[in-house]
């Protein structure tokens, strides 16, 4: 790169008349030349013809007589201003009006002279040692032997033509002026829309884009404006497409759930959605102060191999599960970094595997139990012994337990693939229903049911509450002693509906109470197989009462009881 200072800038007007100034003085310098030298052939001509004029009428007035040759010439000369010469054949000069012939040397080798010796008129022109001039010197042929010969100073010719070129001057100045005026008036008509296109083309920089194309005289400059127009519209269209298509994309990845953090070529961080931020915290400015830390490992690693890298890791308070992609764009150096949290996939993940498991584990022991009874009952008939009773009685036993563990993993797997249909009913009349339908085996447990209830109308599923309620009362019915009692409480409680099973059992301990709606989990494993439960009745209880906008809460005290709490949206209106 050159490190020459750049020139300044001129404006248009002014360029205008410094290329006129110059083209005009170029141009009248030629002029002045061609007009000279015209104008001086031009005298030049006049004079030699004046000359031969001149010379002529003295040669027609020449005296006879040799003695009054002298006074001839001077008298030529008084009378027209030409020097005068007379000169022989053999270039002798006998007189001369401005010196003594008599000291004048033989003029026979001057060219004016030589040529009038061949029959022509000679000129020529020179400077002269007798006159102390440049003389323009004409000859006429010889009569009688005599040449006549006549001379004027170039001078005279400089004179004439000194006033001619004065005139020129004169003239060509007025003509200058006269044209730098017009110069002047076009370029200012000429720069004014110009000026006027450049401040519409800064308008259309600036983004104003609403313009109208400027019209002047000049038809170029009219399509100049017509197209910066219409630029401007062109612009305007596309900046709309583009913000429109910004505010689109914008839209999108705003609303989508995974963290989504654009980083440029420089480290900038171009771009950050909401789901981002709330999920990595602020983001800085530089990829470079990005957090956590473990973003940067595939971040540099995409950079550095130019293939996308994934990291998984933990992060924030509760601790969630994040993965983290990093893809890079080549073409620009910008790369694209995708964060998910995958804290309640992997849990889910992990909930599904258990269930499997204890599925498995709970269908497994009733079918042992049937598979081992049938064989020792089958051994049992062929003895005839009293004992097959006993085990056909274990196997109904354990056939029942299989059919109560299906038809909970039937219930709860509708419950988690359906919507519950919503229709409005009466809570206290579904809490009858499942009262009396369990009271035949509350009676075999010699416990006493006792439900207090009022008239209370939700917007849900008859089927799901039912199902929901006979668990809650299965589960009491099932853990309380020999003797006890089951209160059940339907009524209003702080604005919701609410179901309320207080039984008089062993309790919980505190360590379970939150896991105690978690599938197949059991406080005493032995002992609830021992009274049939499935370890499913109080997850479909909190399915239920979530699924309609509900809650379900437990409290317990080892050696007293629990209470169950289920507390559901009323009925408008």
């Amino acid at each position: 790169m050159s490190d020459r200072p750049r020139r300044r800038p001129t404006r248009l007007a002014s360029r205008f008349l410094l290329y006129y100034a110059l083209t005009y003085l170029v141009l009248l310098g030629l002029m002045g030349l061609v007009v000279e030298r015209s104008t001086r052939e031009a005298l030049i001509d006049d004079v030699v013809e004046n000359l031969e004029l001149g010379a002529k009428l003295a040669a027609q007035s020449l005296p006879e007589d040799a003695g009054g040759y002298q006074g001839w010439a001077r008298g030529v000369f008084d009378a027209a201003s030409f020097r005068t010469t007379l000169i022989t054949a053999d270039g002798v000069v006998l007189a001369d009006s401005h010196s003594d012939p008599a000291v004048m040397e033989n003029h026979s080798d001057r060219p004016e002279v030589v040529e009038a010796f061949r029959g022509a008129v000679g000129s020529a022109s020179r400077f002269s040692a007798s006159t102390g001039f440049e003389q323009l010197y004409l000859a006429l042929p010889p009569e009688d032997d005599l040449i006549v010969r006549v001379s004027v100073p170039i001078r005279v010719i400089d004179d004439e033509l000194s006033a001619v070129r004065g005139s020129i001057l004169l003239a060509a100045l007025i003509v200058g002026v006269i044209g730098v005026a017009v110069v002047a008036v076009v370029a200012r008509r000429t720069s004014r829309p110009i000026t006027e296109l450049t401040e519409q083309s800064r308008d259309v920089a600036m983004g104003r884009l609403d313009v109208s194309p400027r019209k002047s005289t000049v038809l170029e400059l009219d399509q100049l404006g017509e197209a910066i127009a219409t630029m401007a519209r062109t612009l305007g269209s596309r900046l709309g497409e583009a913000e429109l298509a910004r505010t689109t994309l914008e839209a999108v990845l705003g609303t989508i759930p995974q963290g989504t953090i654009l980083i440029g070529g420089e480290d900038e961080i171009a771009y950050a959605n909401d789901a981002a931020r709330q999920m990595l915290g602020p983001m800085p400015d530089n990829g470079a102060a990005l957090a956590p830390l473990q973003l940067h490992a595939p971040v540099s690693e995409a950079r550095a191999s130019g293939r996308a890298h994934t990291r998984v890791f933990d992060y924030g308070s509760p601790t969630r599960r994040i993965r983290a992609t990093a893809t890079p764009f080549p073409a620009d150096g910008r790369l694209l970094v995708i964060a998910v949290d995958i804290t309640d996939r992997e849990r889910t993940d992990s909930i599904k595997r258990d269930f499997v498991a204890n599925a498995s584990h709970e269908l497994k022991t009733p079918v042992s139990t049937i598979i081992a009874s049938s064989e020792a009952l089958q051994i049992a008939l062929s003895r005839d012994d009293e004992s097959a009773m006993v085990f056909a009685g274990r196997i109904e036993e354990s056939a029942r337990q299989l059919s109560r563990l299906v038809a909970d993993l039937l219930d709860l797997s509708r419950l988690e693939r359906e919507s519950p249909e919503l229709a409005p009913v009466r809570l206290d009349l579904i809490a009858l229903d499942e009262v009396d339908r369990l009271k035949l085996r509350a009676e075999e447990k010699n416990l006493a049911l006792d439900l207090e209830a009022r008239a209370v109308t939700v917007r849900a599923s008859h089927r799901d509450l039912a199902i929901a309620i006979r668990n809650l009362l299965d589960n009491a019915i099932r853990y309380s002693g020999t003797g006890g009692s089951v209160h059940i409480v339907v009524g209003i409680h702080d604005g919701s509906a609410m179901i309320r099973v207080t039984d008089a059992g062993e309790g919980i301990p505190t360590r379970d109470r939150d896991r105690v709606f978690e599938r197949f989990y059991r406080v005493d494993s032995a002992r609830s197989r021992e009274t049939g439960g499935t370890g499913l009745g109080l997850s479909i209880v909190k399915h239920v009462a979530e699924s309609h906008g509900g809650s379900v809460e437990v409290e317990s005290e080892l050696g007293v009881g629990s209470t169950f709490v289920v507390l559901l949206p009323l009925a408008e209106g």
